[in-house]
């Protein structure tokens, strides 16, 4: 349909049906919030005026509206008595009160009162409603058919640099890095992402302690996903992942794993012994625990495949390592090594084909990467000092992109839909109108 325009004829506009897929997920998440806070017996009442939906909205709008906690305060509360003049024959404006600076009346808490609430909430709130979060978002995701019970997880770290005083050992969570903005301290989160078809949803972040293990918190995450009767396909991870107590812990589960590994001596002498005779592109390598720990547990089998991901042959990349003359070290760089728990088939093409397959598997992780530069767009760096509040700050930008890509994977099952709206809302686009549904700016 086409309506007439000055200039010719132009499409007629969407209607405002695209809008019902937003749902009013800023009342439903803090809703959420809410229940969290009934069964924690928390009080609803914040002294003689805000409630803790008020607080809770605060914080909300801080990480949607990528505004500090003070902007974001004082933009809604402008909102606000904009609202209330608007249904006023008369209009009142806000009482001016005495003091220093520039006091008025409110109807929305500041930005000190929403950081009081935040560093009011005992820690384990702050874990627990976390979860909470997670568990009711992939709840909603399986009623309305996004995702299936059969997921590929996803796990990483990611970094936030910290430029204050502290130093570790008086605070565990602050580690060093090399290649800081200014700095060389940091701390580091670990994250679990969920895959199915084409949805991806975060669902489990903590801050990692310095010479702490991951290993818990991961097997935990999986554990409950279990009990929710989801079937992992496999673990996806970085080169780092692959330790002797997480494969083992999968295996127990019969979960798999696929992901890069380190070149440690013995692998480095598997790549000369390539380079230098030839053989196969795979081979079959045997994982010892620490011998402190795991001295009387079994070798875990698992197998390599040896790979190049910038489109060369490992034959081609021998051919010039015969014919420069030059040492084997100086060709390891070009030769990754994959690793996986699961089994190759028999037969030569079967094993190539299976090899590529496994390479090609191991590309979705790259998604939570991605998925990291976008909660970074999400909100700006939070001023909290202690651990757990920069942790509850941190991980409300989790909830945004999950929320974001639930409405993503929604346009994805509308039959009909403009071109422009097939993979449906940028991160902006989503923010700014989810804002205006639920009249916050």
């Amino acid at each position: 349909m086409t309506t007439p325009t000055l200039t010719g004829k132009s499409a007629q506009p969407p209607s405002d049906e695209n809008s019902v897929l937003y749902d009013y997920w800023l009342t439903y998440l803090k809703n959420i919030a809410h229940q969290c806070i009934i069964k924690s017996h928390l009080k609803i009442y914040i002294g003689d005026k805000y409630t803790a939906d008020d607080f809770w909205l605060g914080l909300i709008l801080h990480a949607l509206t990528n505004l500090s906690l003070d902007e974001a305060a004082d933009r809604h509360n402008a909102y606000l008595w904009k609202e209330k003049q608007s249904k006023q024959r008369r209009k009142t404006s806000p009482k001016q009160y005495g003091g220093w600076g520039d006091r008025e009346e409110r109807l929305f808490p500041n930005g000190d009162q929403l950081r009081k609430f935040r560093n009011g909430l005992p820690d384990y709130i702050v874990k627990s409603l976390n979860q909470f979060i997670f568990d009711v978002q992939l709840e909603y995701a399986l009623e309305h058919k996004l995702i299936t019970k059969e997921i590929v997880l996803i796990v990483d770290n990611t970094d936030q640099w910290y430029y204050g005083s502290d130093r570790y050992p008086y605070n565990p969570y602050i580690t060093e890095g090399y290649n800081g903005p200014g700095t060389k301290h940091k701390r580091k989160y670990i994250a679990l992402m969920i895959k199915s078809g084409s949805t991806y949803l975060y669902y489990g972040v903590d801050l990692v302690k310095k010479h702490g293990s991951n290993v818990p918190f991961m097997i935990q995450i999986i554990d409950r996903l279990i009990q929710q009767g989801f079937t992992i396909k496999y673990v996806l991870g970085d080169r780092w992942f692959p330790t002797y107590d997480f494969l083992s812990e999968l295996s127990v589960r019969g979960v798999n794993y696929i992901g890069p590994y380190k070149k440690y001596a013995k692998i480095k002498k598997l790549l000369v012994n390539y380079l230098k005779k030839g053989g196969k592109f795979m081979d079959v390598y045997f994982i010892k625990g620490a011998p402190a720990q795991f001295y009387h547990s079994p070798q875990l089998q698992v197998f390599l495949i040896f790979t190049n991901r910038r489109g060369k042959r490992l034959r081609e990349i021998r051919k010039e390592y015969l014919m420069s003359g030059k040492k084997p070290e100086e060709f390891l760089d070009q030769i990754m090594v994959m690793m996986t728990t699961f089994v190759p088939p028999r037969g030569k093409k079967s094993q190539q084909s299976w090899a590529i397959r496994m390479c090609q598997l191991y590309e979705d992780r790259w998604n939570i990467e991605t998925g990291f530069r976008d909660l970074n767009r999400v909100s700006p760096p939070s001023n909290a000092r202690t651990n757990i509040r920069k942790f509850f700050m941190f991980t409300i930008r989790f909830w945004i992109f999950n929320m974001w890509h639930i409405i993503r994977a929604k346009f994805r099952l509308k039959s009909t839909k403009w071109k422009s709206q097939k993979k449906g809302p940028t991160l902006r686009q989503f923010s700014y109108k989810l804002l205006c549904l639920e009249k916050c700016v």
